[in-house]
């Protein structure tokens, strides 16, 4: 008989100390979908109606670091993203570090850490594997487990402080696809980061895309 892995609560416990039954149901039901969207694979257990999912070997790692990462940016579909794509995962690490530097907005003293550090030096390395490696964690507390269905941490913040800082606006609207919306707030930030200048590049080739496969519509509709 092969010895079952840990069922989903039992890592969670084993990783981050959280009981997730009592202490966080939402965390429960995060890492969920992401069983859901393939990125976390599991056995499954037929005779058993409940719990009767087990995490394959290896995949402790993937849970870690997809509930880190997830508490960052909140988009499941996203996180599987960072995974799969280094170029997009490059894209998020230049978002932490743009983050970092700012030190007046209210992200920037939200997230003063030795390990949001790592964090985003991590993502950015391609050498590092977000498979079998943990990333470091800043949080002493997962934003999931603290704020509950409110965890969206970096929306929130973001959201909080966009009256403050323009640098934060932008952020906003890069996270939520406003491709527009961000080309126009990059205008009003007189000086910028490598990082932040990374990001406003970004958001100019997605509105060039954009504007192609418009114009590429146009033509055939025409035809």
């Amino acid at each position: 008989m092969i010895a079952k892995g840990l069922t989903i609560p039992e890592a969670i416990y084993k990783l981050f100390g959280v009981q997730v039954a009592t202490e966080s149901p939402f965390l429960k039901n995060k890492a969920n979908s992401f069983v859901r969207n393939e990125l976390i694979t599991v056995d499954r257990d037929p005779k058993v109606q409940r719990d009767g999912i087990y995490l394959k070997p290896g995949q402790e790692s993937v849970l870690h670091n997809a509930l880190i990462l997830n508490a960052i940016f909140p988009n499941t579909a996203n996180t599987k993203k960072i995974f799969e794509n280094f170029e997009y995962r490059s894209q998020c690490a230049n978002t932490v570090r743009e983050i970092l530097k700012n030190r007046n907005s209210l992200l920037g003293q939200a997230f003063q850490s030795n390990e949001v550090n790592e964090l985003a030096a991590f993502l950015s390395d391609p050498r590092r594997d977000l498979y079998t490696e943990l990333l470091p964690n800043p949080f002493s507390v997962l934003p999931q487990v603290a704020l509950g269905n409110n965890s969206d941490l970096l929306y929130t913040l973001l959201s909080q402080a966009t009256a403050l800082d323009p640098g934060d606006s932008f952020l906003l609207a890069y996270i939520e696809g406003d491709w527009e919306r961000a080309q126009n707030l990059s205008s009003q930030i007189s000086c910028g980061t490598p990082e932040l200048l990374a990001l406003k590049a970004e958001v100019d080739r997605k509105l060039a895309e954009a504007h192609e496969f418009d114009d590429l519509l146009n033509f055939f509709r025409k035809k």
